[in-house]
C-alpha cells in the first residue's frame, strides 16, 4: 500500500506524541511499509521533525483560535491541526489555503466529518489573522516568550535561562531548532580524504571537509547515505560532529588496550579503532543484548577487527586485566541531540536528570576502578545539563583522591574550539558552534 506525505506524517506524530514513540524510528518504518515517493519522503520528514520542534508554538497559537483547548482535543485531531498549521506558519511554499484544504481532508480519513468542519473553521480562522498573532511579552516574561516562540518546555528554558542568560538561551534553542546537517567521519582504515570525496561527489552529493577536526566531513544533496556502495563499503560512517570529537580527545594508541563501557551502536568504538590503525585490543560492553548485533555490524562493515563485544551492565562489570585507556560515554538525557529527535523536548523531565546523573557516576566509578596507573579516561554525554556533567565529574573527584582532571584548554585549541566553551578544564559545547548539537567531553588521569 502507497501513502503519501501527509499520510504518513500524521501517523509518525501520533505515534510519537500520544504513544511514547520515537521519531526516526517511527518516520523510517512508516516510510519503508507505505513505499513513499523521494518527493513525498522530504515533505513528511519535514512535517514530522517541523511538528514537533515547533510543538509548544503550535499549540500557543491553536489555543488562541480554537473553542476547545488543545489538550482537551482527542489525539488525532489536535496532531492534525499541529500539521496543518505547521505548514501555514512555517512552510512558504505551500500556500496556506492548499495546506487547509489538505489538512481537512486528512481529517476527514483519519477522523470525521464533524472534526473535519471543526479543523476547517480553526485554520480557516488563522489564515485570516495570521498578523494578530503575539506571544509573552519578551521583557515582561523572557521564560514564557522563550516558551512558546521558540517551542521549549518551560522547565528547559528557566533551567538555561539560570544558567547562561536570556540571549544565550534563545541563540540556543534556536539552534537546536535548526534541521541538522548530515556529519560523516571518513574511515582511514580504508580510503584517503581524496578518494572518498571523488566517490561522494560522482554519486551527485555535495562534501566539505571540515576544518581542524580530522575524518569529519558535511554532506549535502543526499537521499539516503546508507544505500550508497561506499557506505556499504564501511569507508565512512554516519556520525555527530561532536561525538567525532570524543575519539580524538582519548586519543588511543597502536597496541594499546581500551574499553568503551557504554558502546551501543559502536560509533565510538569503531572510531577508536581507526585511530589505533586496527592493532591492539578494544573491549566493548554494553548494557542491551539486541544491541551487540549492531556493533559487530558496522565493525564488519568498516574492517575493525580488534573489538570484543560483550553483555554485563557497566555499573557491576568486573575485569582481570587493566586498561590503558577507558571511554564512559554515558546514557544521558540527550537535550544535546534535540535538533535530531525533537520530541526530547517533551519527553524527558526535570526527574530525568537526577536519576540519570546518579547512574552516570555509578558507570564512572566502576568504569575507573580498571584504568591502569597513568592510564586516561574520557567522560562524556550528548546534554548540556550541567547536573549529568562537570557536576558528576567533582562528585566523582571528591571521593577519588588518585584521579585528577586534565585541563583539555591544549586539546581543544587544536581542533579549533573557542575558550568559550571549556569549563573548569573541561569541553562543554553548546549547537551555537560548528553543528547544532551539544556535547560535554572530559578527561581524568589515573596517579596511583
Amino acid at each position: 500500500m502507497q501513502k503519501n506525505a501527509r499520510q504518513v506524517a500524521i501517523e509518525s506524530v501520533y505515534r510519537v506524541n500520544e504513544e511514547d514513540g520515537y521519531s526516526n524510528l517511527t518516520l523510517n518504518h512508516l516510510l519503508q511499509k507505505y513505499d513513499v515517493t523521494s518527493r513525498d519522503r522530504a515533505l513528511a520528514t519535514e512535517l514530522v521533525y517541523g511538528s514537533l520542534r515547533m510543538r509548544n508554538n503550535l499549540d500557543w497559537v491553536l489555543n488562541q483560535f480554537a473553542n476547545r483547548k488543545v489538550k482537551k482535543m482527542d489525539g488525532w485531531t489536535r496532531n492534525i491541526l499541529r500539521l496543518g498549521l505547521y505548514q501555514i506558519r512555517f512552510l512558504n511554499g505551500i500556500p496556506g489555503p492548499v495546506a487547509c484544504n489538505e489538512t481537512v481532508e486528512l481529517a476527514k480519513e483519519y477522523q470525521h466529518r464533524g472534526a473535519a468542519k471543526f479543523v476547517n473553521g480553526v485554520l480557516r480562522n488563522i489564515l485570516r489573522n495570521l498578523d494578530s498573532i503575539e506571544f509573552p511579552d519578551l521583557k515582561d516574561d523572557p521564560v514564557q516568550h522563550i516558551r512558546f516562540k521558540y517551542s521549549f518546555p518551560q522547565w528547559m528554558v528557566e533551567t538555561w535561562v539560570k544558567e547562561y542568560g536570556i540571549q544565550k538561551t534563545i541563540d540556543i534553542c534556536n539552534a537546536f531548532n535548526q534541521v541538522p546537517e548530515k556529519i560523516i567521519r571518513k574511515n582511514s582504515l580504508k580510503i584517503s580524504s581524496k578518494e572518498l570525496q571523488n566517490k561522494l561527489i560522482n554519486n551527485g552529493l555535495e562534501i566539505e571537509e571540515i576544518k581542524d577536526i580530522p575524518q569529519a566531513f558535511r554532506v549535502s544533496n543526499y537521499s539516503r547515505l546508507s544505500k550508497l556502495d561506499s557506505f556499504k563499503a564501511g569507508e565512512f560512517y554516519i556520525q555527530g560532529l561532536y561525538s567525532i570529537l570524543v575519539g580524538h580527545i582519548l586519543k588511543p594508541q597502536l597496541g594499546e588496550r581500551v574499553l568503551d563501557l557504554c558502546s551501543a551502536p559502536g560509533g565510538k568504538t569503531t572510531h577508536l579503532a581507526e585511530l589505533m590503525n586496527n592493532q591492539g585490543e578494544i573491549v566493548a560492553n554494553e548494557l542491551h543484548l539486541n544491541k551487540i548485533d549492531l556493533i559487530k555490524e558496522n565493525c564488519k562493515r568498516l574492517g575493525i577487527q580488534i573489538v570484543t563485544t560483550q553483555v554485563q551492565d557497566g555499573r557491576e562489570v568486573e575485569f582481570n586485566q587493566s586498561f590503558d585507556r577507558i571511554l564512559v560515554d554515558a546514557p544521558c538525557s540527550g537535550l544535546g541531540i534535540i535538533s535530531k529527535k525533537p520530541e526530547i523536548k517533551w519527553k524527558k523531565k526535570p526527574q530525568d536528570i537526577h536519576t540519570l546523573s546518579q547512574l552516570q557516576l555509578e558507570l564512572l566509578i566502576n568504569g575507573s576502578k580498571f584504568l591502569k596507573k597513568g592510564g586516561e579516561l574520557v567522560y562524556s554525554t550528548c546534554t548540556i545539563a550541567a547536573k549529568e556533567n562537570i557536576e558528576v565529574l567533582n562528585r566523582f573527584l571528591a571521593k577519588n583522591s588518585d584521579f585528577n582532571l586534565v585541563d583539555l584548554t591544549s586539546q581543544a585549541n587544536d581542533f579549533g574550539i573557542p575558550s568559550k566553551f571549556i569549563k573548569e578544564g573541561s569541553i562543554q559545547l553548546l549547537p551555537t558552534w560548528k553543528e547544532n548539537e551539544g556535547f560535554f567531553i572530559a578527561k581524568l588521569k589515573r596517579n596511583f
